[in-house]
């Protein structure tokens, strides 16, 4: 059985991922530590969320780990050795990170970096996936023709071949 690891478990994306790979008999554990209720308030808590993963995944673990926690996450990795991360743990809105600058940034980039150097030290052949928000590039993106590789997806425009530049 493959194992998979999500990090923002509870939240809109984490979530529907973990139900997925659930349904296709991947073994999927959970990183989330609610997090949003902090930055959000009541309305932000994602604890329903989390009781609704439980219920519907029977087998799901969750493991209630901040990303910031480089120690915590690295002995998460090193213990489970995933076959593949998704990453979707975030501080999500533009406006909050304005008034919360050093969270949100301990939050999305230094999350998002011990995640990566648990990967690289623990499980340097999985997959990685890192997913982010579309309030970084709108919606424009959903608009470019996609062409299917065989490992993946990619932009058909060679303009893209490099990404998305800043400014699109």
């Amino acid at each position: 059985m493959s194992r998979l690891l999500v990090t923002g478990s509870s939240g809109l994306i984490g979530s529907e991922i973990v139900t997925h790979f659930h349904s296709k008999g991947w073994e999927v554990h959970g990183v989330d530590n609610n997090q949003r209720a902090v930055f959000f308030g009541e309305a932000g808590d994602t604890r329903w969320n989390q009781r609704r993963l439980a219920e519907r995944c029977p087998g799901f673990v969750h493991h209630e780990l901040d990303v910031r926690d480089r120690h915590g996450v690295l002995a998460l990795v090193a213990q489970l050795t995933p076959d593949a991360i998704v990453h979707a743990a975030a501080q999500p809105s533009h406006d909050k990170a304005a008034a919360i600058p050093f969270e949100d940034f301990d939050t999305n980039a230094v999350g998002t970096f011990n995640v990566l150097e648990a990967v690289r030290r623990h499980a340097p052949d999985a997959p990685f996936v890192h997913l982010s928000t579309n309030k970084v590039y709108g919606d424009a993106p959903n608009e470019l023709e996609l062409v299917e590789l065989e490992t993946r997806r990619d932009y058909a425009s060679p303009a893209f071949a490099n990404g998305i530049a800043e400014d699109f």
